[in-house]
Parts: structure tokens; sequence; C-alpha cells
């Protein structure tokens, strides 16, 4: 298993780049809607706290299953969230 500081940043990264593409679209497209991007804006920066709070805090420290099963939920759950910002970033700028 990789390391919490390295799945720490990898969630900062991924998060740090959704924003990113967040305020260029805000700031470049003319028909987007401030008013979604600043919501948007708001719950990227939120679920980026989550994730990075639930990367450090795990359950059943002493059960290796249950730390890997803990972990893939995790995995799923941020490649989810992100595909759906990605989603919604990209119907912001139509």
């Amino acid at each position: 298993m990789a390391s919490r500081r390295d799945l720490k940043k990898d969630i900062a990264y991924l998060y740090s780049e959704l924003l990113t593409e967040c305020f260029t679209i805000s700031c470049i497209c003319p028909k987007c809607d401030q008013e979604k991007a600043n919501q948007l804006i708001s719950k990227i920066v939120k679920n980026s706290y989550e994730f990075t709070q639930r990367a450090g805090h795990y359950n059943g420290k002493n059960n290796p299953q249950l730390v890997k099963a803990y972990y893939k939920k995790l995995g799923e759950d941020l490649l989810q969230d992100v595909l759906s910002i990605g989603k919604e970033i990209e119907a912001l700028s139509k």
C-alpha cells in the first residue's frame, strides 16, 4: 500500500487541477453562470478536505483486510467524485 502522505498529495493534486479548470472556465467563458461556478468551487474545496480527512483516519488498524477494503472504497469514491465534478465543469462551458 502506498503511504497515506502520498495519497493525500494525490488528492490535493486532483482537486487543485479541478479547481484550476473551474476558475479558468469561469474567467474565459462569457456565457458561464458565475453563481454555479462559485457553488462548484465551494464543492471542490469541501470535497478535497473531506477526502483528505478520510485518507488519514481509517478503521481496523490491526486488521489488514479491513484497511485494504477501506482504502479501496476510498479510491472508488474519489474516482466517482472527480468524474462527477469533471462533468459539472464541462456543463459550465456549454
